[in-house]
């Protein structure tokens, strides 16, 4: 003779220790185990006390969905459930939502589509990793699609769709997030400071948008949303970003102004000059901000011209975010606390400033203030003056063809 129900405790990965219960059905047979969310027995059974006066000890096999079934709706901005309950409490984003729904729709219905909800166990999770895994589908890309598993499994037991959360049993998977090797210094010089032009094509747009990520730390987004009514004399204003959903809040949804040298100020109101108080770096007036792939094009096109091959961009991880890690860089070598380099960069905790730096520890010594210092860099050639002249051919939208920018010929540059 059993009884209705018997408790265990386990130590989930955490390290805090959960009492677990099985459940007897009719015929004496062993169900479970499902986890009572309490820390100790005695908890733990007042809590399968509660849930036998409710009737609700062994599920109802028959309530119980698939995961298809369950998963209908799921991510939808104006359908979830979820999304609504978080709304109500939380700034959340379509491009969270569209993410979610894409794992959903690619990894999730296709491995758990059919199975019934609480037959998705810890083990089922284990082999899943591990299949994932098998075909070479790195760490960090899985533990994103187990974060969205985690917040469907979370909400069906808040639901009572479900009795326990298996969830709570399995750990994410080791980063194994790629090594950035950044933008070195000289690099930035080859860039920036020697003949730019030629390392640009002439394209002031491309290269004052990746100048103005180097020295802010902005996201590709951010850099596209700058409006020239945000631009002032000695600091720009952030406070909203442009990508595929148009021009909205930034990720973080924090609005703070970043302070910059005259010489990153000049380039900006040189853009302005056409594009007046709307995008900044536009093709049309300021109308509309350029595309993100022609900013990268970009970007990687310049790399090139200084010398390096698609082989070493690709092992350094060298995509427009990498300017990101640069200037978190260089303010830390400089000597700026997190809170400092925080202010600058909008990020929202330590971990992610920490993960967004890249120094060497011999360094420090030689290194002064931050933008200064790069400003040092900048200064070591006279700046170019832009001329409020045209050539012949630039009539019209003037940056339609950025290399009909006539630039006023400079003194002999004095190289470093």
């Amino acid at each position: 003779m059993h009884n209705d129900f018997t408790l265990f405790a386990r130590k989930v990965p955490s390290g805090k220790r959960v009492v677990y219960f099985y459940a007897y059905d009719m015929d004496g047979k062993r169900l479970g185990p499902w986890t009572t969310g309490q820390g100790n027995k005695t908890s733990a059974r007042n809590y399968c006390n509660r849930l036998i006066k409710e009737g609700r000890l062994l599920p109802n096999k028959q309530g119980i969905p698939t995961f298809g079934e369950y998963a209908k709706g799921w991510w939808e901005w104006d359908n979830c459930a979820y999304l609504k309950d978080r709304r109500k409490r939380h700034v959340l984003t379509q491009a969270y939502a569209v993410k979610s729904r894409r794992i959903l729709a690619n990894q999730l219905i296709p491995y758990f589509g059919k199975m019934r909800l609480d037959k998705i166990t810890a083990d089922v999770l284990e082999t899943w990793f591990d299949s994932l895994s098998h075909d070479e589908i790195k760490n960090t890309t899985i533990n994103g699609y187990y974060a969205t598993l985690m917040t469907m499994l979370k909400w069906a037991v808040k639901k009572k769709v479900i009795l326990s959360d298996p969830t709570t049993e399995i750990e994410k998977l080791i980063n194994d997030r790629k090594e950035i090797t950044i933008i070195t210094r000289e690099e930035f010089k080859e860039l920036f400071v020697k003949d730019w032009r030629k390392v640009w094509n002439n394209d002031l747009v491309i290269c004052a948008a990746n100048k103005l990520a180097a020295l802010t730390g902005m996201r590709s987004s951010e850099v596209l949303g700058l409006r020239g009514e945000y631009v002032f004399d000695d600091h720009i204003y952030l406070c909203a970003q442009y990508d595929r959903y148009g021009y909205r809040p930034t990720k973080t949804k924090d609005k703070h102004n970043i302070p910059l040298v005259p010489a990153m100020i000049a380039d900006l109101k040189e853009l302005m000059r056409v594009n007046g108080q709307g995008y900044v770096f536009s093709l049309d007036g300021g109308t509309t901000p350029i595309d993100h792939r022609r900013l990268l094009r970009g970007y990687h096109a310049a790399l090139k011209n200084i010398g390096m091959t698609e082989t070493e961009v690709s092992k350094r991880g060298l995509c427009f975010h990498a300017w990101r890690h640069f200037c978190n860089t260089e303010l830390q070598k400089a000597g700026l606390t997190v809170q400092q380099v925080q202010a600058v960069t909008g990020h929202r905790s330590d971990r992610m400033t920490e993960w967004y730096s890249h120094f060497n520890a011999l360094e420090f010594s030689e290194v002064p203030k931050v933008q200064s210092e790069l400003l040092g860099i900048a200064s070591e050639t006279p700046q170019p003056v832009y001329s409020t002249e045209r050539t012949k051919e630039s009539e019209g939208s003037p940056l339609d063809n950025p290399k009909t920018l006539h630039i006023v010929k400079m003194p002999d540059q004095q190289t470093a």
